[in-house]
């Protein structure tokens, strides 16, 4: 059987250009130090240009740039804000708080989005020494549990002058924010320049095989490198994943298609018995279905998609996610809605019966 697998954009296959680019790096002769292979320091030179910051560390994944992040902005004993539901807060096995000694107070809000009132509120200086000061305040854009929600340089920039004002560093986990810059119209640099790092994803949408860019100041990213060395991120030979994210970052605009399949999904279940799409205030690559109770819940929901060819993910109580991703085609999301139409009807009799 051959699958349609919206598990994640991660599965994203390099394209063409990617390939024979990575073949060039190959052949190339390898850089022996930490930062000497030239495939390297391009990729990171585009990515802080890219993002509007002074210089850019290469990683393997951009769950250790979130740590790096916070170990190079906070202390043992420091606290950390940001929503509740970030990727950095439930994603990421307790990195924050069992390697770099912090805790998370997590925000609600909508979507990924907490008002700035409530930034300011938490983020008040601590009345006396019983208290933990916050250091290190953390924004997700695009918003993987808010359904792709694509958060805006604007908002990121009031974020950011909160942080300032409680004496914090802002950290940006931007996994997949260009997507978040195609959704909106605005540049990578507009919605990432405010903060003080960021952090990108090179092997999602973007296509990547692997790799991702913590971008910041000069001083912090000496600090990372450090940072990285201790987590055993120090990768060598590098140039076949630098190669790969450098190909990457010159394809992000394309990103824009996935939307549209994105966009092609959540409109065809609309109507369906038993699925509620959620829709995000700026929706991108990710695709949340609610689910009514007579599916036996997410779980049980996935294992009878997968049982006709297409695969997604619990994502929840009652919520399912699929990604969209270069290899996700306008046909192949007919066929999951037709296997979706089929699957719900089927619930909806035998409840009625």
């Amino acid at each position: 059987m051959t699958y349609l697998d919206f598990r994640s954009d991660f599965l994203s296959r390099p394209c063409a250009r990617m390939a024979k680019t990575m073949v060039e790096a190959a052949l190339s002769p390898a850089g022996f130090g930490l930062r000497e292979d030239p495939w390297q320091q391009r990729l990171e030179a585009r990515a802080a240009e890219l993002l509007g910051q002074e210089d850019a560390l290469l990683l393997p994944t951009c769950t250790m740039a979130n740590l790096v992040a916070t170990l190079a902005w906070t202390r043992p004993g420091d606290t950390v804000l940001g929503d509740a539901t970030n990727h950095l807060a439930i994603s990421e096995a307790g990195g924050y708080a069992a390697v770099a000694g912090v805790e998370y107070r997590g925000l609600s809000g909508a979507f990924g989005v907490s008002p700035i009132g409530d930034w300011q509120a938490a983020s008040a200086p601590p009345a006396d020494a019983q208290r933990a000061a916050v250091r290190l305040f953390v924004l997700e854009t695009s918003h993987n549990r808010g359904g792709g929600n694509a958060i805006g340089g604007d908002h990121v920039d009031a974020v950011a002058e909160v942080a300032r004002a409680a004496g914090a560093a802002l950290h940006l986990d931007g996994s997949r924010l260009f997507n978040a810059a195609v959704a909106l119209g605005e540049t990578p640099a507009g919605i990432a320049g405010g903060a003080s790092s960021v952090a990108v994803s090179l092997n999602k949408g973007l296509g990547a095989p692997s790799g991702a860019v913590l971008a910041g100041p000069r001083g912090f990213i000496e600090d990372a490198l450090r940072i990285r060395q201790r987590l055993g991120g120090g990768m060598r030979p590098v140039s076949l994943i630098a190669s790969a994210g450098l190909a990457a970052l010159d394809d992000w605009p394309r990103l824009g298609a996935d939307h549209e399949t994105a966009a092609r999904l959540r409109e065809g279940c609309r109507g369906l018995p038993g699925l509620a799409p959620v829709d995000p205030p700026v929706p991108t690559n990710i695709v949340l279905l609610r689910l009514a109770p007579r599916f036996g819940g997410p779980e049980a929901f996935c294992r009878n998609l997968s049982r006709d060819g297409v695969l997604a993910i619990p994502f929840g109580a009652d919520l399912v996610r699929f990604v969209t991703y270069r290899d996700i085609t306008p046909s192949a999301v007919d066929r999951a809605l037709q296997t979706l139409a089929r699957l719900a009807t089927t619930h909806e009799r035998q409840h009625d019966e």
